[in-house]
């Protein structure tokens, strides 16, 4: 009897400290919300409190940035010439006039320094008036005889588009000098190793290097580089 009342008093302190430790555990978290709500307050006021670290760019990474500025808007003469491939009935030398005329707008690539220069033979770059037809034989996945196009050091104007714009040009009402301007800036802006662009946004002026020939995509005719396309690869 001794023994049962024992072991009764033993499972009896056992049960307490049991029962004892779950609310102590109990009011421990509770204790724990409690301060994780009160941190949760004082969070805003402790970021407010926190300085962020004034980065500094390193000296020699500012003047390999200020290098490549300068390149873009370094004073340089390019050097080009003008030839023809195929049968070509536009005055020639108006195009080669128009053509430097346009290369050396103050609205255009000359925004960069860069005076184009044209000499009777080895320019950096030939620029082409081409019959039509004859404009795939620079390359024939790359140049359709429906538009001009650029390859390796060749700038080649479509003799068609020269004279007669695109349809999508004109249902718009752009005129053929802005046309001459748009083709020569954008296939010289090939040359200098820009790539094709698109439109921006309804009713913005449209990028240089965007395919306004063949389509605005609600952008406006511009003939010029816009201030970001204001780079060159060469």
């Amino acid at each position: 009897m001794k023994l049962k009342f024992l072991l009764f008093l033993v499972a009896l302190i056992i049960s307490f400290n049991f029962v004892s430790s779950k609310v102590n555990a109990v009011e421990n978290n509770n204790n724990l919300a409690t301060d994780a709500l009160l941190d949760l307050q004082l969070l805003p006021d402790a970021i407010s409190k926190i300085k962020t670290p004034e980065i500094k760019i390193p000296d020699w990474l500012q003047e390999i940035y200020d290098s490549e500025v300068a390149v873009n808007y370094a004073k340089r003469t390019i050097n080009y010439n003008v030839a023809t491939r195929g049968a070509v009935t536009a005055d020639f030398e108006e195009f080669k006039l128009l053509a430097n005329q346009s290369l050396n707008d103050s609205r255009g690539w000359a925004r960069m320094g860069i005076t184009f220069q044209q000499v009777s033979s080895g320019g950096s770059f030939t620029l082409v008036l081409s019959e039509a037809s004859q404009v795939p034989s620079f390359a024939p996945s790359v140049c359709s005889s429906d538009w001009s196009c650029q390859v390796r050091n060749y700038v080649i104007i479509n003799q068609d588009r020269w004279t007669s714009a695109s349809a999508s040009w004109n249902e718009g009402g752009g005129s053929l000098r802005d046309y001459q301007h748009m083709v020569i800036n954008h296939e010289t802006g090939h040359w200098l190793r820009h790539p094709h662009e698109y439109c921006g946004g309804v009713g913005q002026l449209a990028p240089v290097m965007q395919q306004q020939s063949i389509d605005l995509q609600g952008c406006k005719f511009n003939p010029w580089p816009l201030d970001h396309e204001l780079w060159s690869g060469v």
